[in-house]
This record gives C-alpha cells, structure tokens and sequence, in this order.
C-alpha cells in the first residue's frame, strides 16, 4: 500500500493480472513448438503407412430397383442385414433410400473400407 501525500491510504483496485509479457509469450512459444515436435515424431498408426489403390469403376450394376414400391415392417430386434432400407455388409450399415445409399457406396469412408484412396489416376488420351 501507497502513502499519499496527505496521509491517505492508496489501495490497488486494478484487479487485473499483471505480467511479464514477453515472457509469457516466449514460454507459450516454446510450449506449442514442443507439442509439434513431439507430435511429429509420434505417428498415430502404429504399423507403416497403408499404400491404397487409386480410385476404379465398378465392374457390377447397382441394384435400386429390386426393392421399389414394397413394404416392410421393422422391429427392433431384427439384425442390420434384413432391415428395410440399403444394407452395405462392407461397412455393416443400413441407409434408409436409394439417394443416399449411391452417396454411401461413392463416399469417402465406404471407398476407405474397400482399400482405396480417393484420388483418381490421371490418363491419357491415349489410355482411354
């Protein structure tokens, strides 16, 4: 506490932290370099990269007609594979119409579970 000149008290009021800022920074610095070291040198797989093929076409015709204009009834305690919808037994999931079943089977996370990337081999004209 302060003295003033006429004998008041003076009290700190601020309430605010005070701090070296430069240091503060400096230690924040170092702390997200460490983190980013250490996880570059920490992979999350823990075996060798998975090479994956290049997107293909399909070799087969997708089936969306087999089902339309029936009706099911679904219960609760059926298994996945005889529910009313799409099953897909590659990711063991059941998609309720055929919009989104043609979404699931081209999307990335069913192309994932095929063993291919999403990147596309470049030909040329030639090759076509």
């Amino acid at each position: 506490m302060a003295q003033t000149s006429n004998n008041a008290v003076a009290v700190d009021n601020t309430f605010r932290r005070k701090f070296d800022r430069e240091e503060e920074f400096l230690e924040r610095a170092r702390e997200r370099e460490q983190k980013e070291t250490e996880a570059r040198f920490k992979s999350k797989s823990k075996g060798p990269p998975v090479q994956r093929k290049p997107l293909k076409h399909r070799d087969f015709e997708v089936d969306l007609e087999s089902r339309l204009g029936k009706t099911q009834v679904v219960t609760p305690i059926a298994p996945l594979s005889p529910q009313a919808g799409y099953y897909c037994s590659v990711c063991e999931c059941v998609v309720k119409d055929s919009a989104n079943y043609l979404d699931h089977i081209n999307g990335k996370k069913h192309q994932r579970a095929l063993g291919m990337s999403m990147l596309v081999e470049w030909v040329s004209l030639q090759q076509i």
